[in-house]
Formats: C-alpha cells, sequence, structure tokens
C-alpha cells in the first residue's frame, strides 16, 4: 500500500465549492446497504456533504467528520443540523463506542491507514461496522476509454488493472464484505469538465498540462453529444462498497 499523499489529500480545500457543485452522489441502492440498520453514525472524511445529505435525508442521527476547513464550511452550510467537527480519520473527536457505524464515501485511500483503523474499532459499539464507498467510472466504449485515459489519477486502470479501489490489508478477509450498485451519470460536456477539474490529479497538474486535459476531455464528450444528437453522455459508474465488521474481541 501506497503512502498517504498528505498534500494531495487536502488538495480539495481550495475546490470546495467547485467539488459541492458539480461531484456526484451516490446511488440509493449503496447508501442503503452501507448504513444498513444503523441508528447513530460517524461520517469521516465527509467533504462538501456529498453522502451526508443522503444519511440526513434517511432520518440517520449524525456526526460529520472533516479535516479541511474550506471543505467543513460548505458542508456546515448544506446540512446546517448535523454536528460537524474538524478533525482527521487519526483522532476521532468521539466518544468510545458511541455509533453503530462510520461511513466513509470517497476518502478512506487518503487516511493514515493503521491509526484509522484504530480509530474506528475505538469508537465502534459491539457489532458496528466500518462502511466504505468509492464511485468507479466502469468504461465500455471506446469514448468512455478514451476519457479515462485522459484522467492522469486512472491511467492504466482499463487496460486490465484492477480498478477497484483496495480497502485496507488491516481488514480479515472473514470480516468483510463487498457490493457493487451500477449507475449511470447524464452529463453535459461542461459539466464534464468542471468536474474532471475537481480531480487531484489534474488539479496537481501545471495550469498549460490541465487545460489541455480539460479541453481534450471536454472534445471527447462534446463529440458524443454532437453524433447522439443529444445535450448529455450516459457515462458507466458503480458505487464499490466494503463494509467491514469487526470480529468480538
Amino acid at each position: 500500500m501506497p503512502p498517504v499523499d498528505a498534500r494531495r489529500a487536502l488538495s480539495f480545500g481550495k475546490l470546495a465549492e467547485e467539488y459541492a457543485r458539480w461531484r456526484p452522489g451516490y446511488p440509493p441502492e449503496a447508501v442503503d446497504w452501507l448504513a444498513r440498520d444503523a441508528a447513530h453514525v460517524a461520517e469521516v472524511g465527509a467533504g462538501t456533504g456529498k453522502l451526508t445529505a443522503a444519511l440526513v435525508a434517511r432520518g440517520l442521527s449524525l456526526e460529520a467528520v472533516e479535516p479541511d476547513p474550506d471543505m467543513l464550511a460548505v458542508l456546515r452550510r448544506v446540512c446546517p443540523d448535523v454536528p460537524a467537527h474538524l478533525a482527521g480519520a487519526d483522532a476521532l473527536p468521539l466518544s468510545d463506542a458511541s455509533v453503530d457505524a462510520v461511513l466513509v464515501a470517497d476518502a478512506w485511500h487518503w487516511f493514515p491507514r493503521e491509526r484509522a483503523v484504530a480509530e474506528v474499532r475505538r469508537v465502534l459499539r459491539p457489532g458496528g461496522w466500518l462502511g466504505l464507498v468509492w464511485n468507479v467510472p466502469k468504461p465500455v466504449e471506446d469514448w468512455e476509454l478514451e476519457l479515462a485515459g485522459l484522467d492522469p489519477d486512472r491511467k492504466g486502470l482499463d487496460d486490465g488493472e484492477d480498478a477497484d479501489p483496495e480497502p485496507s490489508p488491516a481488514f480479515p478477509l472473514a470480516e468483510i464484505e463487498t457490493a457493487t450498485f451500477p449507475w449511470t451519470w447524464e452529463l453535459t460536456p461542461d459539466h464534464w469538465r468542471a468536474y474532471l477539474a475537481t480531480n487531484s490529479g489534474v488539479a496537481a497538474m501545471g495550469e498549460s498540462d490541465r487545460e489541455e486535459v480539460l479541453d481534450r476531455s471536454r472534445a471527447v464528450v462534446a463529440r458524443v453529444c454532437e453524433t447522439s444528437g443529444r445535450g448529455t453522455v450516459s457515462l458507466r459508474h458503480e458505487a464499490y462498497c466494503v463494509r467491514w465488521q469487526p470480529a468480538a474481541g
């Protein structure tokens, strides 16, 4: 497992408003699978509230934890009634055995794994679980593969490598479950360009290289729209979910 790049992990704050506007949410079936029958949950790495809002809509008692103050500011505006804490996954501001579940959306790969696992163990009630979800592009058509090849965070993943995120070597295989939920994202060329600009690998590029990648990606989507006579494209995605329920011990 490569070490966490702390600089990239905290690079999203300067793009918080764009992240909130252009990033997708999660399919309802995936949210239901993650939350299951929990009553009180913690969402860690909650970002701008993409998953938070869906959890609130389900009537859950919820506490949000986010290490980036700019992302947290957006979350507090979007979900003003949710207690929100400025903290990282390695030092959760929660009491021992206080939550039924810890949920993480598109953020677990940024956490210091061993410390995060220890904190999850500490705050979970007996029988509780850690639920993880990632939105993963699942390209099939040539134009989808072309888009994937332009994203520096996805280079090589669609050429035979395993594109699913690796949960963590700290989880015993007997204690985890996985599930996948396909969904389709309808978006315009401009929406795709704006979304791609929020990806950490693209944001880290030099300005000229970044603009070239964004323009080329937009052109791919625009070409497909023109060919099909539609204003949007249907981009295949999958919500890849992991649930870890620590064995009693």
